[in-house]
């Protein structure tokens, strides 16, 4: 039973994370911006809109795609018979080392498409927010490195603890995208290709 609630929870807690990646990733109105990448350093010359929509909308569309792998091949591994709170801690771990890696991979594709002329504010209000999903992912993987396997039902509570954390923290990185205003951004966004599936 013990373990059952570790598993339990762990799920959830992954569910959450796919949550605010989804989260993070859809567009509605002035918020396709919602795309919770960007790339911007005044450093990096400018691209143009067009382009930058494109490219932004193709890496996010490559960091769910990672962190959905990532997510299967960690329900694979709980769901293999007889997991140990070890096994289980292990790939969950594995799992948020990916995510962290995948956002920051993320973040530099972003950057390297440069901002476009007039709207430096926004894709750096959007790269801020990117970062933040990496600072959140890299909050849980601490959390779950330190994980003590010889209680499970401690490793549940723990785990459990872990979802407000979650949710808080798409929600701050959810309303953080929602005051990037950019109206030429939202334009391009609504014209790429890249940005349909999204």
């Amino acid at each position: 039973m013990a373990r059952r609630t570790s598993l339990a929870a762990i799920a959830l807690a992954t569910a959450l994370l796919a949550a605010c990646s989804t989260t993070s990733s859809s567009t509605t109105g002035s918020a396709p911006p919602i795309t919770v990448s960007t790339s911007v350093s005044a450093s990096v010359a400018g691209t143009d809109t067009a382009t930058y929509a494109d490219g932004l909308c193709t890496s996010i569309d490559e960091w769910q795609q990672s962190l959905a792998d990532g997510n299967q091949t960690f329900q694979d591994a709980i769901d293999a018979e007889n997991p140990t709170p070890q096994d289980v801690k292990d790939a969950l771990a594995a799992y948020m080392t990916s995510a962290v890696q995948d956002t920051q991979s993320m973040l530099d594709d972003v950057h390297a498409l440069g901002s476009p002329p007039g709207v430096e504010d926004a894709t750096a209000a959007l790269e801020t927010a990117l970062t933040n999903v990496r600072t959140l992912f890299e909050s849980v993987l601490s959390s779950v490195q330190s994980l003590d396997t010889t209680n499970p039902a401690n490793m549940g509570a723990a785990l459990t603890d872990l979802v407000p954390q979650l949710q808080q923290g798409a929600q701050e990185i959810s309303d953080a995208i929602g005051t990037v205003q950019s109206p030429d951004l939202a334009a391009a966004i609504d014209s790429a290709p890249a940005c349909d599936a999204l």
